[in-house]
């Protein structure tokens, strides 16, 4: 197979055997003195960038909701497990106990209710914001980005190759919402 300027994929970078060696070193853009070279991977990098701060915040509210799911699940659980173990003597024991003017298993139901609420509207908006997927998205999307800088640095790709590239995972990034 040739790897001809019109025919490789976008989506990947040539080996260093594969590029051909005038031998000296390839200059890095910064080096090239083309101003478009500096453009193109500034702009490469402020996207990675972009994309590593939206990871972080998508991985922290993941971890968030997940957090408030167990949590109020097992609240709900040990709320409701004394009133069914230990039956009316433990609640009247509570409710003795404490001087509460209702009943305990009452009050334990109700706070146990509003955990499992609190669980259940976690565990939705979890679901709903499709979390998984837009990480697994994002962290492809810095893969070819840190794929994209390296080839652009060490001359692997012409300009030509190198920004279309770019406008391709560009628009693949639609999902990533920006940095508040």
């Amino acid at each position: 197979s040739t790897d001809s300027p019109g025919s490789r994929d976008p989506t990947t970078v040539s080996s260093p055997a594969k590029v051909p060696n005038s031998g000296h070193s390839p200059a890095a853009p910064e080096d090239q003195g083309g101003d478009s070279g500096n453009v193109l991977i500034s702009s490469v990098r402020t996207k990675l960038a972009d994309v590593e701060r939206y990871l972080r915040a998508v991985n922290a509210r993941r971890r968030r909701l997940v957090t408030v799911t167990i949590v109020a699940a097992a609240i709900a659980t040990l709320l409701t497990a004394p009133a069914a173990l230990g039956g009316k003597a433990l609640a009247d024991w509570l409710t003795e106990t404490f001087e509460l003017s209702s009943p305990s298993w009452r009050i334990l139901c109700a706070v146990a209710a509003v955990c499992s609420l609190i669980a259940a509207l976690a565990t939705q908006l979890h679901a709903s914001k499709n979390y998984e997927e837009h990480i697994r998205r994002a962290q492809e999307v810095r893969v070819t980005l840190e794929m994209l800088e390296v080839a652009i640095t060490l001359n692997h790709l012409n300009e030509h190759e190198a920004t279309s590239q770019y406008l391709e995972i560009i628009e693949s990034t639609s999902f990533i919402e920006p940095a508040r």
